[in-house]
């Protein structure tokens, strides 16, 4: 790719020398910033073959929102006229503004036609232009981005109430109702389990308002857990069509939190994603495979450890997520899991049994993939704790032990893991995935 001076484009390792100099550029964004509404600007990073550095920051100042740049992809193509090299923030920067400056964005994929998607009203594109492009996007196939500056966090070491870079695949995008958007990512590795601080509240199952669809939920990885990124800004939404389900992209600067025992993450003013090439990406399977017992309806098996508090009839049925249970093809089958009983309705002991002395109990369970809600119902509950019905006292105990103190103290619990049996049912048959429910059965707690 030679670059000849009647086209005027300066490398960018030489626009780092030309401070208060206006230049044409050309470059794949590698890193991309949001929106700031404030002052209708956006920041991105750019690469060229000459520069293997973490690439050159390019600030973009418009009078409108719509001015700006609409990135569609990371490792698409921009082309710069008359932007000025300046100092921001102490960094050597390309300035883009609307009334001096101009821009294109071109898709960075090979066999795509050299008709940019954007323009800004002062552009002119050139025949030879289309040269530049084609080497790029040549050049693109093999190149391998890498900002020695920034170091990673995987989803396993993630804390509440810090900033962190994340290295992830984007597993689903959704909105909600009240045009919240989630983004759902996953890294193979699985988030620490949170202490649960609510006493009086009925914990949610997810961080969205309600859980995505069965078909849905089948697209996702069965093990790992996958972060709910939550974006409320409009400067942020503007981003999400960058990204897209299976892509393999790199945060910058999320914040992690915990609310209501459920981990997500949030963008920050600071907040910037990175390009990752596409022949480095893993694609995340569900292992659905068939076996050929009752109770093994996957094929790996997973061998969390537990805490002994509970025994279990069936020892020699394999171990499953909830995501596994959640996602099974059949509405009615067994399962044995490793699991949190993290709440249980009711909170009295002296509720256990209705006015017919039967046993009544919802309790809702979680592992690293997911949260479910399933029941103890007549014999299996006396079975469960073990206990007459009229001892409150060992009742209150053993339910004490595992939720990993009591729910109404304010101290934060931290229930411990125990092994149990599920099985699944509908209650229409008119409607069986719709009525799908999980109960607990085969399942006690060992005595003290």
């Amino acid at each position: 790719m030679e670059i000849r001076d009647d086209y005027k484009f300066l490398r960018i390792k030489d626009a780092f020398k030309a401070l208060h100099l206006h230049v044409n550029l050309i470059g794949v964004i590698v890193e991309l910033g949001f929106h700031t509404g404030s002052d209708c600007s956006c920041t991105l990073k750019i690469v060229d073959p000459w520069h293997s550095g973490s690439g050159l920051p390019v600030k973009f100042i418009a009078r409108t929102i719509r001015a700006l740049p609409r990135v569609e992809s990371i490792g698409d193509i921009v082309l710069l006229s008359r932007v000025k090299i300046v100092l921001v923030n102490g960094k050597i920067t390309a300035l883009c503004n609307e009334a001096t400056s101009s821009f294109a964005l071109f898709n960075g994929k090979l066999d795509e036609e050299f008709i940019p998607y954007q323009l800004s009203p002062k552009f002119q594109m050139r025949e030879h232009d289309k040269n530049f492009l084609s080497n790029l996007r040549e050049w693109m196939i093999t190149y391998n981005f890498e900002d020695g500056s920034c170091c990673f966090t995987p989803l396993k070491d993630i804390k509440e109430g810090e900033y962190s870079n994340l290295s992830c695949l984007i597993a689903h995008i959704s909105k909600d109702d009240k045009d919240r958007w989630y983004i759902f990512v996953w890294d193979g590795t699985e988030m620490p389990p949170c202490n649960i601080v609510v006493k009086s509240e009925r914990l949610p199952l997810c961080v969205e308002p309600e859980m995505l669809p069965t078909h849905v939920l089948r697209e996702f990885p069965t093990y790992g857990s996958v972060l709910r990124i939550i974006v409320e800004k409009v400067s942020e939404k503007q981003a999400i069509h960058c990204l897209q389900p299976g892509q393999h992209v790199k945060f910058l600067n999320l914040f992690f939190q915990v609310n209501m025992g459920l981990w997500n993450a949030t963008f920050t003013p600071s907040t910037k994603m990175q390009y990752i090439l596409s022949r480095e990406m893993q694609v995340f399977i569900p292992q659905r495979e068939k076996l050929s017992s009752r109770w093994n309806p996957i094929a790996r098996c997973i061998s969390p450890s537990h805490s002994g508090i509970t025994g279990v009839a069936h020892e020699d049925a394999p171990f499953v997520t909830l995501m596994d249970i959640l996602t099974y093809r059949n509405v009615t089958a067994k399962f044995r899991c490793v699991v949190r009983f993290v709440q249980v309705r009711p909170r009295d002991v002296r509720n256990f049994h209705d006015v017919n002395g039967k046993f009544k109990l919802l309790a809702i369970l979680e592992d690293a993939t997911a949260r479910i809600k399933a029941s103890l119902y007549a014999d299996e509950g006396d079975k469960f704790f073990g206990c007459d019905p009229s001892d409150e006292e060992a009742l209150a105990k053993k339910l004490k032990k595992l939720l990993g103190g009591e729910e109404m103290e304010e101290v934060p619990r931290n229930p411990p893991w125990v092994q149990c049996c599920l099985f699944s049912f509908y209650r229409n048959k008119m409607d069986q995935w719709g009525s799908r429910r999980f109960r607990i059965f085969d399942t006690w707690i060992n005595a003290s």
